[in-house]
């Protein structure tokens, strides 16, 4: 099995090499899912292969966001450039990326990033068949859900194997983005299950901060995985590659989880290892300085070590309690924070240092550069004494005097000091940088429809105010909630493929059978591997019966389709849920080109992201919109944790999924006339969570505005999705 491991600085990756990494994976500059730590540029990365050739190791470029509209022109420069440089293989989410390189740069090697979320057969096939010669599979899998995977599909299977762990599914986490304009899949979480939550009391106002414990606690803050004593079941299991989690971690990290791998790996090469290695590995994690440490989905679907509720899941090594913070202004040079700390562990300056407040679960990092024991100052602080650091920035605005919270150690004084990898015309090794073709680049813009940075073509309405405009598609759960009435008369119900739904159909009469064909079936974004032959069998009684519309929450689950869309084109027709994750035009015409007649874009967009896409997509194609074509849709209507910063949410679990979903609605309601004049075939609004005829009456109230001033989500739209 390769040893794939991460790098987010030149340190790291000399670490990586030295403890014996099969493989390096970097992020590409500006379009990588890890967009909070510095990117490396082209040039440095071209480098970067050339050293790890040399060391008989492969380089990876993660080039894993989604991709809005106006970056696309840097996206095919990029591309362009990576071509040259010959990477082992580019990491890629974003179909429109896909699209890209599959028709203009045929030799890159592509790998499916873990956030396409790659979870059974089915979907592993189909990424196979896009031309994925590797699938890094989601996080929630278990060994066996693994082995299933591999005897039915050709693709190699990658695995994250230590580190990170997301409490959403991998690909499918909306959190950071609607709650903040921070979106995962472009690589800008902002982590908020790492914060402290507590239950909300019937009847009792939310409460900021309290204690852990029957209060709640840090719910959403998943432990670390780590599977080093599951490698001969992975390897058994047919995984190919094991990959650790950590391009924003220290080099020490890397150094230190690379060794203990490694160790192991080539010890059980030789036969069984003996304990005192296993001891040694385990020490070697445990320096590692990150969070607590479980086997996470790899042994149990539900499992109980995953989540620490009590512990606030920093990385890192708790070094003291924080008594105390003070904050200092110094007038027109900043402020200045003072903590008093109660050491358990030494520490040195040039410690990278995190502090935790307890109560909120806000965080914030600095370098240690003062550091004083009593009067003196001092280079390093030892267990047991009291100590006050100062940090010359405002670390935890509006704390005061009766502050508590704890210090961890996440980097070591003296480490991850850059060493540079050598760069320049000849990269310091007597060869001339590869650069792209200027000329190929420009003819793929201009196909496109792009020129420069810009996205070429008004962005401005594509129908006249007059014009009939975009239909309404109402989301519901039941049959029963179609006869609610409702402001606007939708062309479309979109009805879940749930047991109880389809033996109702069943048993309709033929008169009964008309409402069928104003039905869209929809199909979750999440079908475990058990759950693929129910909904073969489903899907192909439905078709049987003459349902012709599904919506699906994966792409790939369209190989469900593949069969009846070969033998009778147009039989069906087939429609993209907003978990598909469109950002680009680029992307839209990709899922057209596999069949698709309707697609509905990402929830995350933002105003004109959305407008510069449409334009793109219909400008370019005129002969995409309309009946005949892909029709565009957009989720604009739809849904108690308590988080510290007052967000309220409700669980709802159903399939074999759990999600937590907003009290308070999403809404682009007060956007639906403009939403037409930008070229949307349909909106689609959603009534299937919770109580049907109270959310119904919530939507009346918001939709005909007698309600008054009603709190709404608006996510992105009238901002800037980051």
């Amino acid at each position: 099995m390769e040893l794939l491991a991460p790098a987010g600085s030149f340190a790291a990756f000399e670490a990586a090499l030295e403890e014996g990494a099969d493989a390096v994976y970097v992020g590409a500059p500006g379009l990588n899912a890890r967009a909070l730590t510095r990117d490396f540029s082209l040039a440095e990365i071209d480098a970067m292969i050339r050293r790890a050739h040399r060391s008989k190791a492969r380089l990876y470029v993660a080039m894993n966001s989604l991709v809005k509209e106006n970056e696309l022109p840097m996206a095919v420069e990029e591309l362009a450039g990576l071509e040259a440089m010959r990477p082992d293989a580019l990491i890629v989410q974003d179909m429109g990326l896909i699209r890209l390189a599959r028709r203009h740069f045929s030799d890159l090697r592509l790998h499916a990033s873990t956030l396409m979320a790659a979870h059974n057969s089915l979907g592993a096939a189909e990424l196979a068949g896009m031309g994925m010669q590797r699938i890094v599979l989601a996080r929630e899998l278990t060994i066996g859900e693994i082995e299933m995977i591999r005897r039915r599909t050709i693709a190699e299977l990658e695995v994250f194997v230590h580190g990170a762990m997301c409490f959403s599914f991998s690909g499918l986490c909306l959190f950071s983005s609607l709650h903040g304009g921070k979106s995962s899949l472009r690589g800008r979480c902002v982590q908020p299950c790492r914060r402290r939550y507590s239950w909300q009391k019937k009847n009792v106002g939310i409460r900021r901060g309290g204690t852990a414990g029957k209060d709640g606690g840090y719910l959403f803050s998943m432990n670390d995985l780590c599977g080093i004593d599951l490698l001969p079941r992975l390897k058994q299991a047919g995984v190919a590659s094991l990959k650790i989690e950590g391009r924003m971690k220290s080099a020490e990290y890397v150094r230190k989880t690379v060794r203990a791998y490694r160790l192991l790996l080539d010890a059980h090469s030789r036969g069984t290892p003996e304990k005192a290695l296993l001891d040694e590995v385990h020490q070697l994690l445990d320096e590692a300085m990150g969070r607590r440490r479980s086997t996470g989905f790899f042994l149990d679907l539900h499992p109980g070590e995953a989540v620490s509720p009590h512990l606030s899941g920093n990385i890192g090594i708790m070094v003291g309690k924080v008594g105390k913070l003070d904050t200092f202004s110094r007038g027109g040079a900043g402020v200045r924070s003072v903590l008093t700390v109660n050491l358990r562990r030494e520490i040195t300056l040039g410690d990278r240092l995190r502090l935790h407040d307890e109560r909120s679960g806000e965080r914030a990092s600095f370098t240690l550069r003062s550091l004083k024991a009593g009067n003196r100052t001092v280079r390093r602080g030892s267990a047991g004494q009291q100590v006050t650091i100062i940090v010359e920035q405002d670390l935890l605005p509006g704390k005061r005097k009766s502050f508590q919270g704890s210090l961890f150690r996440v980097d070591v004084g003296g480490l991850g000091k850059e060493q540079p990898v050598p760069v320049g015309r000849a990269g310091g090794h007597g060869r001339t940088e590869p650069r792209p073709d200027p000329r190929k680049v420009e003819r793929i813009l201009r196909e496109m429809g792009k020129t420069g940075r810009e996205s070429a073509g008004p962005a401005g309405p594509k129908r006249s105010p007059g014009s009939p405009g975009y239909r309404w598609w109402a989301q519901v759960r039941s049959f029963q909630d179609m006869r609610q009435r409702l402001p606007v008369a939708p062309e479309r119900y979109i009805l879940p493929m749930t047991r109880e739904n389809i033996a109702l159909a069943a048993r309709m009469s033929d008169t009964s059978r008309s409402r069928l064909s104003s039905i869209v079936w929809r199909l979750p974004p999440v079908i475990a591997e058990e759950e693929i032959s129910w909904y073969a069998s489903s899907l192909a009684g439905l078709i049987e019966g003459g349902c012709t519309d599904f919506q699906l929450g994966h792409w790939t689950q369209r190989r469900f389709f593949r069969d009846c869309l070969a033998a009778a084109p147009g039989q069906v027709r087939l429609h993209g849920d907003y978990t598909f994750n469109i950002l680009n035009s680029m992307s839209l015409h990709c899922l057209h080109e596999l069949g698709f007649a309707g697609l509905q874009f990402s929830i995350e967009t933002d105003r004109e992201n959305l407008a510069l896409a449409l334009a793109g997509f219909r400008n370019s194609s005129p002969r995409t919109g309309g009946e005949g074509g892909c029709r565009i849709g957009l989720y604009v209507y739809g849904r108690r944790f308590v988080s510290p910063r007052g967000e309220v949410f409700v669980l709802d679990r159903g399939a074999g999924v759990t999600s937590a979903r907003s009290v308070v609605p999403f809404s682009l309601l007060e956007w639906s006339r403009e939403l037409a004049l930008l070229g949307l075939d349909y909106l689609v609004i959603d009534f299937s969570e919770g109580n049907c005829k109270k959310n119904m009456m919530e939507f009346i109230a918001r939709f005909s505005r007698r309600g008054g001033n009603l709190p709404v989500l608006t996510g992105n739209y009238d901002g800037v999705l980051l």
